[in-house]
């Protein structure tokens, strides 16, 4: 089977799975396959089926139909577990009462590190995601925010071909959530581990994914790049400008720009399609218009959040 298989990382072939106590299945015939190497968001409102399907990817979970794979091997197997790290951020792989270091100890043994390798390690991963000064200190004394990082260390320690991640900036701070997706960014590139990302930040999707597969009533909904699951929504730009006093405005109306409510005269916001009219066309008018008065300026796309709802519909 593994060779047959060898080219993908994690694959779902008619997977299925439903629980005596619901009436329909949480996952029904979903199949989707990601190479090795790729960073993929796997979204979808709650209930939709992600967190069965991740429990059955790394074995947690039995299927009722169809198979789940890591590597070409059947999830939950001994194979398929050494060649997969696991992240859950509501959940912790560290032991409170124990230093960092002698964790991190504990879970390369768990993984056969050998033994002369386990502090090089450990010393490279806590330079890579800003651990160093932590690492013997107790689990209890961090706060969430270093503890997710030596959370992600553990999983990454036996060097895993591919890594799970549900919701790993969960309560974290801007500053903290940052750092954390900048630090994995560099992990995935320079590894080429493949990367299964679940998230209701759609800041940690857009920061680390590059296609997304959506899900809904256990189904496969969208599979396809990010930027592509815009559809239409691609060319959408709003503008926010900001006036300082207006005393004198002449503001002709300009085709295809579309004029938005706003609470202050101070304030200006705008919406058109860069497929209907081009931002050099914009800026001139603006330029023109507003000049004397603009203090500031800011063009954004559409929001991810926007997207995702239109797919479902709400």
């Amino acid at each position: 089977m593994s060779s047959s298989f060898s080219q993908f990382a994690i694959q779902a072939i008619h997977l299925g799975k439903k629980f005596p106590s619901s009436e329909k299945p949480a996952v029904h015939d979903l199949n989707f396959e990601i190479l090795a190497g790729e960073s993929v968001a796997f979204l979808g409102p709650n209930g939709a089926g992600k967190s069965t399907t991740i429990k059955m990817l790394c074995g947690i979970l039995t299927p009722d139909q169809g198979q789940a794979l890591i590597s070409g091997q059947a999830a939950g197997s001994p194979q398929a577990n050494i060649s997969l790290g696991l992240v859950f951020g509501a959940r912790s792989q560290l032991y409170f009462h124990m230093t960092v270091i002698q964790c991190l100890k504990l879970q390369a043994e768990v993984y056969f590190v050998p033994s002369n390798d386990q502090l090089n390690r450990i010393h490279l991963l806590a330079e890579i995601f800003g651990a160093k000064a932590l690492l013997h200190k107790r689990v209890r004394e961090l706060s969430l925010g270093e503890r997710m990082r030596c959370e992600i260390i553990a999983s990454l320690i036996h060097k895993p071909k591919v890594i799970l991640l549900d919701e790993p900036t969960i309560g974290l701070d801007i500053i903290a959530k940052r750092r954390l997706r900048e630090s994995l960014k560099e992990w995935q590139k320079n590894e080429n581990t493949t990367m299964l990302l679940t998230s209701h930040d759609l800041t940690d999707v857009e920061a680390l994914c590059d296609r997304c597969i959506l899900i809904n009533q256990g189904q496969k909904a969208y599979d396809g790049r990010l930027q592509e699951a815009k559809g239409d929504l691609a060319g959408i730009r709003r503008v926010k400008l900001l006036l300082g006093e207006v005393t004198q405005l002449k503001a002709s109306p300009l085709t295809g720009l579309t004029e938005l409510s706003a609470e202050s005269e101070l304030e200006k916001y705008f919406e058109f399609d860069l497929n209907k009219i081009s931002l050099t066309h914009v800026m001139d008018y603006f330029s023109e218009t507003y000049g004397p008065y603009l203090q500031d300026i800011q063009i954004q796309g559409v929001r991810l959040e926007e997207v995702i709802q239109r797919h479902y519909g709400h």
